[in-house]
């Protein structure tokens, strides 16, 4: 994974993050015991997707003034001023 880029954490789309297939709880009809769970999503029923930009802006529009410079400190001086 590069370390230029931003992941958000979201529900497995696949699951609905129950970790169950929507088809009889299994991958395939025909292998029924193939899947024991969902092979998409971690254990928490979630997957990570490549963060948009606009998607940052608004988790920082939506932090309080307190919670957005604590997580600015967190960032460190040097990169707020450039």
């Amino acid at each position: 994974m590069p370390f230029d880029k931003l992941y958000v954490r979201i529900k497995c789309t696949v699951c609905d993050g129950t970790r169950l297939f929507k088809n009889s709880g299994h991958h395939s009809p025909l292998f029924p015991y193939k899947w024991k769970s969902c092979p998409y999503c971690d254990r928490d029923g979630t997957y990570l997707i490549e963060a948009r930009s606009n998607s940052i802006v608004e988790y920082f529009n939506q932090l309080s003034d307190e919670e957005r410079n604590a997580l600015l400190e967190k960032i460190g001086p040097k990169k707020i001023e450039d």
